[in-house]
């Protein structure tokens, strides 16, 4: 499905995704107005959000067959643990861990006998994580992730047979399946990104999984992931990141890293957490509205 990107709308919206498109790898927020409708809206510009955090609703669900998203039926409140309703999950039957279910759902199954990357994915030195997406993505996983840089190992023809190859590697020293919006949120605040010392640690890692595991991949593909994500210039005009965890935002868009968005204010960077608030809703407005910087925000949560 070929999604169409708009720009940001102003007015009260319940943010239901952030994500990066897989055919230009845009950043966009997915929105449903007061009338059901879902749009993908690209962050740019100046804007303010302000999230109502009374109530939270479950984000509909989606039609992994058609790339289609759906209101909830029953438009019901869920707590703060979930994203969707239990109807919805099971309208969408998307499980992630697929590989540790007793029973799959059709979508599961469907999805699973797509072709699926498997590559490592950069964060800092220290972090370099394991995984595997649906290929027809693209990018678009490892950026929704938040990688900084990244390495495309091998495509294979399903998931099934990826995931065997993700197990045995995940279990190599030095290396993980997960990394939590925390630990992510404090290497992008207290770590420096460098293309080149990405790319040497992608490629010493890459060979000591061939060493390791007796495996070969012919065409592994480096892929560049932080200038996507974003602005270099406001990066290197700012002196650092600090954590925004109130919801209220207000700024000059900069970058979507992940799941945090990076606006700048006073000279200053500020990156929010946007998961936490998928199933609110959220007012848009056109306006820079100061923001009370001090005290610097020290914590995400």
């Amino acid at each position: 499905m070929i999604r169409e990107l708009v720009d940001l709308p102003l007015g009260k919206f319940l943010f239901t995704r952030v994500s990066f498109d897989s055919t230009c790898n845009a950043p966009y927020f997915r929105l449903m107005d007061a009338d059901g409708v879902f749009v993908c809206a690209r962050p740019a510009g100046n804007f303010t959000l302000t999230f109502d955090l009374s109530r939270k609703r479950c984000t509909g669900w989606y039609d992994m067959r058609t790339g289609e998203c759906y209101e909830c039926p029953g438009k019901r409140a869920v707590s703060e643990k979930y994203e969707q309703c239990p109807e919805c999950q099971r309208k969408t039957g998307f499980n992630p861990a697929f590989y540790n279910a007793t029973e799959l759902s059709v979508q599961q199954a469907e999805l699973n006998k797509k072709p699926h990357l498997l590559y490592l994915a950069y964060f800092s030195s220290e972090t370099v994580k394991v995984g595997i997406s649906n290929a027809e993505r693209g990018l678009a996983r490892l950026l929704e992730q938040g990688a900084r840089s990244a390495i495309i190992l091998e495509t294979f023809p399903s998931a099934n047979v990826a995931r065997q190859y993700e197990a045995q590697i995940a279990r190599l020293p030095g290396l993980c399946e997960s990394v939590q919006l925390r630990k992510k949120a404090q290497i992008l605040v207290e770590n420096s990104y460098d293309e080149v010392t990405a790319r040497r640690k992608l490629e010493q890692v890459t060979a000591a999984i061939r060493r390791a595991l007796n495996i070969q991949f012919p065409n592994p593909r480096f892929a560049e992931l932080s200038s996507v994500m974003i602005d270099s210039v406001a990066l290197s005009s700012c002196t650092a990141i600090e954590l925004w965890n109130q919801p209220h935002l207000s700024g000059a868009f900069v970058g979507l890293v992940g799941q945090l968005l990076v606006m700048e204010q006073q000279n200053r960077l500020l990156a929010m957490p946007m998961k936490q608030y998928l199933g609110n809703y959220v007012t848009i407005t056109s306006d820079v509205a100061p923001l009370d910087l001090t005290p610097v925000q020290t914590s995400l949560f």
